[in-house]
């Protein structure tokens, strides 16, 4: 198994990922990415509630990617909630 680690922080470093595909996981669905020998990345968002509307262009799902990339726990594999989400406190389902 390779260390795919980058920096201190912790954050996981997708240019060094070896070929193979991976598949990532959150709240808002999952990922899959494909690398190829020459280590390109293929992403599909397919199942990832952001990419769901059929009106995203490219620019939107880079900016998704980059976002994803940003919040993988790279000990678990799991892509943490965003910011939005994780404020949100379920206790009271009349509070808003």
């Amino acid at each position: 198994m390779v260390a795919i680690r980058k920096g201190e922080d912790g954050e996981f470093d997708f240019d060094k990922l070896p070929e193979g595909v991976y598949f990532f996981s959150g709240q808002e669905g999952f990922v899959k990415v494909e690398v190829d020998k020459e280590g390109h990345q293929h992403w599909d968002l397919q199942n990832w509630f952001e990419s769901l509307d059929p009106d995203t262009n490219e620019a939107q799902h880079q900016k998704t990617i980059q976002d994803i990339k940003k919040r993988l726990n790279s000990d678990t594999g799991i892509i943490n909630p965003s910011k939005k989400l994780a404020k949100r406190i379920f206790l009271n389902p009349f509070n808003k």
